[in-house]
């Protein structure tokens, strides 16, 4: 049986994974919350570390240090850097850094996916019905908001999706010569602007700020619920593409 480890950065994004799956336990690892099941070939360590480069370096490494992984998959939400629909699956070849502001393990980096893991994923996806295509990401510092910064970065990097905890995963994977993979499913578009600022939202102080810009614009609101409705069906996409996946692991 496969043991696969599955890194998510936020509930919803691991709850469209736990859906897929028979979860046999609940478990953390330094405070990241975690779920293990099974379906088919595959033995499944789900876990959510949370938004960004430092957290998902320091929740994988603990993952990978505790538990013998036959792959490692960074899975979730994707910004499309390229046109496509949302829920579209994006799978990645490989993932670079984008103006790193720290030393993060990939910074300068280009880390590589399996090629036999983006083969089966790339299988997997029309066999369950849903649109896909493979490609380079790009993991950036700080959430992208802005129509105008995303095509930059489309057009600097030739990236396919954009997210903002591939590479150190993958880095980290790379280090124990674990394969790895990417797939996640866009839940937002290359020419639109999010609701507003969620880096205000990523750190303690920021909460008030995000709250006062949100009740200040009060048409954000409409736009925060168009990007819900987005992120369900990228949720519900992820859940099917792991069913099948998993169905067909070897």
């Amino acid at each position: 049986m496969k043991q696969i480890g599955i890194f998510t950065a936020t509930r919803w994004e691991l709850n469209a994974v736990r859906r897929a799956i028979l979860v046999e336990e609940q478990t953390r690892i330094g405070g990241a919350r975690g779920v293990i099941g099974r379906r088919g070939n595959g033995r499944l360590f789900v876990f959510q570390t949370g938004v960004g480069t430092a957290k998902a370096d320091a929740v994988c490494r603990k993952v990978f240090a505790s538990h013998p992984l036959d792959l490692a998959v960074s899975c979730g939400f994707a910004c499309a850097l390229t046109a496509a629909d949302i829920g579209e699956l994006l799978i990645g070849t490989d993932v670079i850094m984008y103006q790193a502001t720290a030393n993060p393990p990939a910074a300068g980096r280009v880390i590589p996916c399996a090629e036999h893991l983006t083969a089966a994923a790339v299988r997997a996806a029309p066999a369950a019905g849903l649109p896909a295509r493979a490609g380079r990401f790009v993991t950036v510092p700080r959430v992208v908001w802005r129509a105008q910064d995303k095509r930059e970065i489309a057009a600097g990097t030739g990236a396919v999706g954009l997210d903002m905890e591939s590479a150190v995963v993958g880095a980290a994977a790379l280090e124990r010569n674990i394969p790895f993979a990417i797939v996640r499913a866009v839940s937002d578009l290359l020419d639109e602007d999010l609701p507003f600022d969620f880096n205000l939202w990523l750190s303690p102080s920021g909460w008030a700020r995000g709250t006062l810009t949100c009740l200040a614009r009060p048409s954000s609101l409409i736009a925060l619920n168009r990007l819900r409705a987005q992120t369900a069906l990228a949720s519900e996409r992820m859940t099917r593409f792991w069913g099948r996946f998993l169905d067909d692991l070897e």
